[in-house]
């Protein structure tokens, strides 16, 4: 059984998702950032197995892809803070929002 998810988690996860709702990021910049040696590293192997079912059921690996199978929730779950920070920090630099 996994332990609940943190505030901070939770919160990354809400921004992740808000910034993908309103276009200011897009699964390609996520995964300039987490990289496949970052999935690896980071997601456990139900993840990475529902990465892989699902790419193989679509026939390719895609941001897209990826991202319907794990999710903001799952990524801040798992990836490190740091990293998905800074793929929102690029994002919102090219969107112009001040920091």
């Amino acid at each position: 059984m996994r332990a609940p998810q943190s505030d901070r988690e939770k919160w990354l996860a809400i921004v992740l998702a808000g910034a993908l709702d309103h276009d200011i990021i897009n699964p390609d910049d996520i995964f300039a950032h987490v990289t496949p040696e970052v999935l690896a590293a980071h997601l456990p192997p139900d993840v990475m197995s529902n990465v892989l079912a699902s790419s193989l059921r679509v026939g390719r690996m895609s941001p897209e892809v990826i991202l319907n199978a794990a999710g903001p929730e799952i990524l801040s779950r798992h990836i490190p803070p740091a990293i998905l920070w800074a793929a929102v920090q690029a994002a919102a630099a090219r969107a112009a929002i001040p920091g």
